[in-house]
């Protein structure tokens, strides 16, 4: 069975024993049918013997069985839906109805044989291989079922002609024998194909199942951007106009202009990083950090903002706890939950605890919020969804940050767990990894150190000019020489000139229709016989893209903010500084 047919398999083991339950019992009946027709018949062969107690007793047991059989089938069929998910009470019962039929079965040639010729034994024998045969695909599903029934009665068959026929001839005697090691070989052939069948089945639902789920979220997602992103654009530049016809100084506007800005920035740094995730492009950094200090920035931020809404803010157990994970991706998810407790409480408490478990941290994420409703509990972390506030059910909105969540958490290996209650309020549950020492490395905020800069040379290559001037200004305002350029020739032709390697190469994704940042790399590298440092900014969040980027090159996603640029370079440089 091929890797990934049987990792459907054992993912979807319950459904696909549900599955085979339900296929057995959809047949069960008109076997029991065919058996008792074939049984009855078989005896007729010896009418002679029909005042005799054999041939009573046969006809007696043969009626119980199948009255019983036929009891219980019809009894399944009338509470098929509270039965049917009963499946190993059901495969007992089966199991139970194949040894009685067996026991008839094997009963047969010493009620009926003794003394009988090799030709009518052969005539039985061809009789019991068809009566055996006919079953043996729909028993496949449970071939424990169907080698329980015909392992006794060709055992009993082979021992009444070894005993009783000893003159038959040898292929007589082989034949119960060679029939049950086909009949097995054959079931199990049987029971592999309908599993693999049922398993393909199965994956090809969830495949469509996902395909319908993926695109009713890019239908949200388009209505939510189409809102989310068109109201702070909307305003964006309504507020230009007003500084553009105004030349008196008007910081008001220039705030709220930078607030509208930002909202743009955080929907897109929302689906940049689900669309990171989804590269697989990411790769966490684990470390033993401070549990408090790694939290107090996100501590800072929130605060402001839940007293603004009178809620308080309480924290207990962070001082002096320490976790072996990736500082940044923990404090985004732990940042996404506060932000989502904030956003849906309006009046009690947001509480961050952590407690001890066993060799784990429990960090719980309490607030005293809307709650979720039940039937939304397993949608809350999928992409684009979102509670609303008013009228707590899923509305348009981008609803990223649980579904970022959900992926970081899956990346970190920290298992996000929640509890929630419909106007009482909701619980994420993280469990971290315990560091058993303290010893810990500086902090993960960054911190801006103006001499960097002021030592930095930067050849900067990006085919729109609105681009290179806006950079050229950021870094030559914190004391960087730029050399900026539109094209790949004219930035070689001015590093030719000045005879050194810059100190690190800013270039976008696609220069033109025959120059990437590929090129970009290999030219530099060519001209001065070693790397240099190289940071690529690009537009392009496709994550087939993204997954071709190497794994030694930093990227950043465009549009990207002034910190994050600034905290990028020191990341990249300040090592080569230090040393």
């Amino acid at each position: 069975m091929p890797e990934t047919l049987r990792r459907a398999v054992t993912e979807n083991r319950e459904r696909i024993l549900q599955e085979r339950h339900n296929l057995f019992m959809e047949e069960v009946g008109s076997r029991m049918v065919l058996s008792f027709f074939i049984a009855a018949a078989l005896p007729l062969f010896f009418l002679e013997q029909r005042t005799e107690p054999p041939f009573i007793g046969w006809y007696t047991v043969l009626l119980c069985v199948a009255a019983q059989s036929l009891f219980l089938i019809r009894f399944y069929n009338a509470h098929r839906e509270h039965e049917a998910p009963k499946t190993r009470k059901w495969h007992r019962l089966n199991l139970y109805l194949a040894v009685i039929w067996a026991i008839l079965w094997s009963s047969f040639p010493y009620l009926f044989l003794q003394g009988a010729t090799p030709v009518t034994l052969l005539t039985c024998l061809v009789v019991l291989s068809v009566a055996t045969s006919i079953p043996s695909v729909s028993m496949g599903v449970y071939p424990d079922i169907f080698i329980g029934f015909i392992t006794p009665v060709y055992l009993a068959w082979l021992s009444f002609i070894l005993v009783y026929v000893p003159e038959a001839p040898g292929i007589i005697k082989m034949l119960p024998l060679i029939n049950l090691i086909f009949m097995v070989l054959f079931s199990l052939y049987i029971h592999r194909s309908q599993i693999s069948t049922i398993a393909l089945r199965i994956e090809a639902e969830q495949a469509s199942e996902r395909a319908s789920k993926a695109s009713e979220s890019k239908t949200r997602f388009l209505a939510a951007a189409s809102h989310d992103l068109r109201q702070p654009l909307q305003a964006a530049t309504l507020y230009a106009a007003m500084l553009k016809n105004n030349a008196a100084p008007q910081p008001e506007i220039v705030d709220k202009l930078d607030t509208a800005i930002a909202s743009c920035n955080e929907l897109l740094g929302h689906l940049l990083m689900l669309s990171r995730l989804q590269s697989q492009r990411l790769k966490p950094r684990k470390r033993i950090i401070n549990l408090l200090d790694t939290l107090q920035p996100i501590l800072d931020e929130v605060r402001p903002q839940a007293s603004a809404k009178q809620l308080t803010v309480i924290t207990e157990n962070l001082a002096g706890q320490y976790i072996f994970t990736d500082g940044i991706m923990f404090a985004r998810i732990v940042r996404n939950l506060v932000s989502n407790a904030l956003k849906y409480t309006e009046q009690g408490h947001i509480r961050i605890v952590a407690r001890q478990q066993d060799k784990q941290l429990l960090l719980d994420i309490e607030d005293t919020g809307i709650g979720i409703d039940d039937i939304y509990q397993t949608e809350v972390f999928d992409e684009f969804m979102q509670i609303d506030n008013d009228q707590r059910s899923i509305q348009n909105g981008l609803g990223l940050g649980l579904a970022i969540v959900s992926r970081l958490g899956a990346l970190c290996e920290i298992p996000v767990q929640m509890q929630s209650r419909k106007g009482e309020g909701t619980t994420f549950t993280l469990t971290l990894p315990a560091a058993a020492i303290s010893q810990t490395q500086p902090a993960d905020n960054v911190v801006n150190a103006l001499p960097l800069f002021e030592t930095l040379t930067v050849l900067l290559i990006d085919d729109d000019k609105r681009v290179t001037e806006a950079l050229s200004g950021l870094l030559g305002s914190l004391g960087a020489t730029v050399s900026a350029h539109h094209a790949l020739e004219p930035a070689m032709q001015a590093l030719k000139e000045r005879g050194a390697p810059p100190s690190v190469v800013i270039t976008d994704d696609q220069i033109g229709p025959h120059t990437n940042a590929g090129s970009v790399i290999e030219a530099v590298t060519a001209l001065f016989r070693q790397p240099v440092p190289t940071l690529i900014i690009t537009g392009n969040t496709n994550p087939d893209f993204i997954q071709t980027l190497p794994d030694d090159i930093d990227v950043l996603f465009k549009p990207v903010a002034a910190d994050t640029l600034t905290a990028k370079l020191e990341e990249m440089l300040a090592p080569s500084s230090a040393g």
